[in-house]
């Protein structure tokens, strides 16, 4: 197989960051591998998924993707099955007052509702693709689809899981934005949505105790503010250069879920602003190359999978070191490839290589930019939109056969 420059690219990216995360995932478990803190087995099981990831890589590489475009109704049942059972009490593992897990024992198990992010993905792209003369309109653009959104969501709010539940409405949100839903129908939904996501955040006494510790997290210093403070301290004590692989203390006994949501910050405080800083870059080149990889797609399918992929990836990475910097409320979401988790990390080592199968398949389409402002262009339903501010033509996945047109044109 031959690697693009492109590929290549993606592929060094995302090694970076698996090479980040194993080495983060053993010195922040360390001290549970020691007995320290009790028995731990965090690290074999980073390594089992990332095994079974890089196999699923392997193999997803040399299939084209194209096949997989009449299964995405397919892989929205199944999202919606295992959302289904994990909430049957003796399937569904209970911890921590929910159920999202299915165990197969100690040393594996399967969180549904990060199958669901990739299947939204898989299905919104077969039904765009299926659907491109019509996303316009408002019963096959926007409410079918927004129905299959609308399902997984209340599953995982179900379980509950308030922060993967928004995750899947804001990633079905912005593909349908890309597919060609008229803004009307989105932004209405989400108006008709905001009480019902405030009711469920002060229902719930722990969601609105995080909102105010978000808040003034140290008007509870040793309660619901704890987590950020904790990370805070690790991040500060990091500084520029950090206090060396392995030396960092908060990760003994003080931050919680140190090798999962919150291993961010126990690579602050070892590796110190400069670790931190190239993840960050590592993580913002993989979403431009992402982008790159949507654009050069042949066809609605492609560059719609492409796309969901990316910004599923560069959404949790932004979300995760968002909540470790106290500048969002504490949720639950992993860091992709870094954080400990066999789920998370391979479902991200699987959508890695759909998008590099998309990468692979269309490596006869090659966009040239143009930098130019692009004036006005004629949208659907009669209207002009103006976009004198814009340096460059937005994306439109459905602008004929041959993808993308941009003002210098594209070289085959």
């Amino acid at each position: 197989m031959r690697i693009t420059e492109a590929d290549g690219l993606i592929v060094c990216l995302a090694m970076c960051l698996l090479g980040v995360g194993i080495v983060m995932v053993y010195s922040s478990d360390w001290a549970s591998s020691l007995g320290v803190k009790g028995s731990s087995m965090t690290l074999l099981r980073h390594m089992l998924a990332l095994l079974l990831g890089a196999g699923a890589v392997g193999g997803l590489v040399w299939l084209d993707y194209r096949r997989l475009e009449p299964l995405g109704y397919i892989f929205l049942g199944v999202a919606i099955v295992g959302l289904i059972v994990v909430l049957v009490p003796g399937i569904g593992h209970l911890h921590g007052g929910a159920r999202r897990w299915i165990r197969f024992g100690p040393m594996m198990g399967f969180q549904p509702s990060e199958f669901a992010k990739l299947a939204l993905v898989l299905f919104l792209a077969t039904w765009a693709s299926r659907n491109h003369g019509r996303m316009h309109e408002f019963l096959r653009g926007f409410l079918l689809p927004a129905l299959a959104i609308g399902t997984l969501v209340a599953l995982t709010l179900l379980e509950p899981d308030f922060g993967t539940g928004t995750f899947l409405g804001a990633l079905g949100i912005m593909l349908l934005l890309v597919a060609g839903a008229r803004w009307v129908y989105v932004v209405l939904s989400v108006l008709l949505a905001t009480p019902i996501l405030y009711f469920l955040i002060y229902q719930a006494a722990y969601r609105k105790a995080r909102l105010l510790a978000f808040l003034d997290p140290w008007n509870d210093p040793s309660g619901v503010g704890y987590h950020i403070i904790q990370s805070w301290i690790a991040l500060g004590s990091g500084g520029v250069l950090g206090k060396g692989l392995g030396e960092g203390l908060q990760k003994l006994l003080f931050l919680p879920e140190c090798s999962g949501d919150f291993i961010f910050a126990v690579v602050g405080e070892e590796l110190g602003f400069l670790g931190t800083f190239a993840i960050i870059v590592f993580f913002a080149l993989l979403v431009w190359q992402g982008f790159r990889v949507s654009q050069r797609a042949k066809e609605p399918f492609g560059r719609l999978l492409s796309l969901g992929i990316t910004f599923m990836l560069g959404y949790q990475a932004a979300f995760n070191m968002a909540v470790v910097l106290g500048c969002v409320p504490t949720k639950g979401i992993a860091l992709p490839f870094i954080s400990s988790g066999g789920s998370s990390l391979l479902l991200s080592l699987t959508a890695l290589g759909l998008l590099l199968s998309v990468a692979r398949h269309s490596r006869g389409a090659e966009v040239m930019y143009s930098w130019r402002p692009v004036r006005q262009r004629q949208i659907r339903g009669g209207g002009r939109l103006s976009l004198s501010g814009l340096p460059f033509r937005p994306l439109n996945l459905f602008q004929g056969k041959e993808g993308l047109h941009y003002r210098a044109g594209m070289r085959r």
